[in-house]
């Protein structure tokens, strides 16, 4: 049953690849609304896939055109004419399939002008009148390529940005990334088939994940485990690298760290350690967000019991408060109300402390709440229905990292749990780690 309801899922969703021409026109229309005093430019993804599963696009830039495999292409939104402008690399890449105004993926986007890149300097003149604006979304995973008395303002500019300033001064230049992702916020019918599948593929691969960590394995090990379910469950493989961070490596900013690293800070877990497992699945170009804090030897210390079972308490709270309208600040007074009603019963010191240390805002800095569709975005004011969104509360005490993460679509009344199925409590993460011990065992 579950092997043929998979297969329906998968058939569903491939009927979703990409939003209908309809959809894309209207997405940038709102756009258009939004930077309507100017021009928003999007760059497609430059670099070729050498290394990864694939090649991935730039996600505002596939949101607002569904091109998933135009390379180097540049998306012009014309606030003021209400028009878009497609500008294709005179000679694409070998083997592109998107790479031509007349391919079908381009025609489905619907986009008013597709010409080539050729064209890009005149229309670019065309519109470099006084005060003309700008708008350009900087990545917000990159380091800049060149040092500040070199590349001149904005120091956050993509090359391709400051090259343009550079030749027409006249532009005001302003960075928008937030703004375009608070665009993608609301998902459509048609994304939320895509994110509901990243989300049930993520929980598969969550267990899967819980269930390879052991003392005396290796971080990549666990890693292996998760990206291996996703593929398993008919997903893109991973929607960011898996974290398995075990003991100090779990411990905020640390994990970052990862990230500039060629090891990805692997290391052997050990017994008494936690591990922050934190995981997605890539559906369609969507991802999914999940993760638990996982003892290395299958059972929490004391303290750690303790502990865990109150931060948990404390993220159910926080979640009960889900709903349209809510603010972040408004579900964290949740999460700390519960957490200050079990100061007077946590037994050790090590619990009294966490409890006193985590209800404190700017004791946990790393707490959050952002949105998760084609990419993670913040929550800028109040949350609006439809919006699917990852509850992640993170902290520390004693060396050791705990974190807690799901995934909800927000809706009037409250949030719809889109990952269930996997477990919260000490008790229930210790026998979800002895269903592979007792089935090892069996085997031997």
């Amino acid at each position: 049953m579950r092997k043929s309801g998979y297969t329906a899922l998968f058939l569903v969703a491939l009927s979703a690849l990409a939003a209908d021409t309809s959809e894309l026109q209207e997405r940038r229309q709102r756009a258009a609304t939004t930077f309507g005093d100017g021009i928003l430019l999007l760059h497609a993804k430059s670099m070729a896939e050498g290394t990864g599963d694939g090649f991935r696009q730039d996600a505002a830039f596939y949101y607002f055109t569904g091109l998933e495999n135009t390379v180097g292409a540049i998306l012009a939104i014309d606030g003021r004419s209400r028009e878009s402008w497609l500008f294709l690399p005179s000679r694409p890449p070998l083997g592109s399939l998107e790479g031509s105004p007349g391919s079908e993926a381009v025609k489905q986007a619907g986009i008013e002008h597709v010409v080539d890149w050729s064209e890009l300097a005149s229309f670019l003149e065309k519109n470099s009148g006084a005060s003309a604006t700008l708008y350009y979304a900087a990545s917000g995973r990159s380091v800049p390529d060149l040092p500040g008395d070199i590349t001149g303002d904005p120091p956050n500019a993509p090359l391709w940005a400051m090259a343009i300033a550079r030749k027409w001064p006249s532009f005001h230049l302003i960075e928008v990334r937030a703004r375009v992702t608070t665009l993608m916020d609301v998902q459509s019918a048609s994304e939320m088939i895509n994110v509901r599948a990243a989300a049930k593929a993520t929980v598969q691969a969550v267990m899967a994940g819980i269930r390879a960590i052991k003392p005396g394995g290796s971080q990549r090990s666990v890693e292996a485990a998760v990206e291996d379910a996703c593929w398993k469950e008919g997903a893109h493989g991973a929607s960011f690298w898996p974290w398995a961070m075990a003991g100090l490596s779990g411990v905020f900013p640390n994990p970052f760290t990862s990230e500039i690293r060629y090891d990805h800070l692997n290391a052997v877990m050990n017994a008494g350690d936690l591990v922050r497992l934190d995981v997605g699945c890539e559906w369609n170009h969507y991802g999914g967000d999940l993760g638990r804090t996982v003892p290395v030897s299958g059972r929490y210390s004391a303290d750690q019991r303790e502990i865990w079972n109150i931060f948990v308490s404390a993220y159910h709270a926080g979640a009960r408060s889900l709903r349209e309208g809510a603010t972040v600040d408004q579900v964290f007074e949740a999460w700390r109300a519960e957490l200050i009603r079990h100061r007077e019963s946590a037994r050790s010191p090590l619990a009294q402390q966490a409890v006193d240390e985590w209800s404190m805002r700017e004791k946990v800095p790393y707490w959050q709440i952002h949105t998760m569709n084609l990419s993670e975005g913040g929550i800028r004011g109040p949350m609006r229905a439809g919006t699917t969104i990852a509850l992640e509360p993170i902290a520390s005490i004693g060396g050791q990292g705990y974190y807690l993460e799901d995934m909800y679509a927000i809706t009037k009344e409250g949030a719809a749990l889109l990952t269930p199925g996997v477990p919260y409590s000490a008790e229930e993460i210790e026998a979800a780690m002895r269903v592979t011990g007792d089935k090892s065992a069996s085997r031997h």
